[in-house]
């Protein structure tokens, strides 16, 4: 399959069957060498499937560029809205993890004090309750 030369980058592009096909069979004047007549009759076959393949496009509501490029606006902006909307939620769970995270070092550190509290007591009592070792001279001189 060959391709149409278009005018320009946004212009639809038609396929376009090769020049020696008709029907999806080799010409055998093609092949022979049929001359000026065979590339007329090749010049008619491109311009009719041309034709025909274009009516089918429209039919198929995929003729026009500009409707083309307005579906595919559409759709472009209905996905960059679907994207924000995502963003938006995203950033509102990590906004609430960074809450429960905050609440619970806050809970954590407090924890922590009340806890070097009561082993700075418990330590402060097993020395109080410590019975001190004092030396006496065991030796008579």
């Amino acid at each position: 399959m060959e391709r149409a030369a278009g005018s320009g980058g946004d212009a639809e592009e038609l396929v376009l069957p090769p020049a020696s096909f008709q029907d999806g069979l080799p010409s055998s004047r093609s092949c022979i060498g049929g001359g000026a007549a065979a590339a007329a009759s090749a010049l008619e076959r491109e311009l009719l499937y041309r034709a025909e393949l274009h009516q089918q496009q429209q039919q198929l509501g995929g003729g026009g560029g500009a409707e083309r490029r307005k579906r595919r606006a559409m759709k472009n902006r209905e996905s960059a809205e679907r994207s924000r909307a995502r963003k938006q939620a995203y950033l509102q769970e990590l906004e609430q993890e960074v809450r429960l995270l905050r609440a619970e070092n806050a809970a954590l550190r407090h924890q922590c004090h009340q806890l070097k509290a009561a082993a700075a007591e418990a330590e402060a009592e097993a020395a109080a309750k410590k019975p001190t070792i004092q030396r006496t001279s065991s030796a008579t001189f």
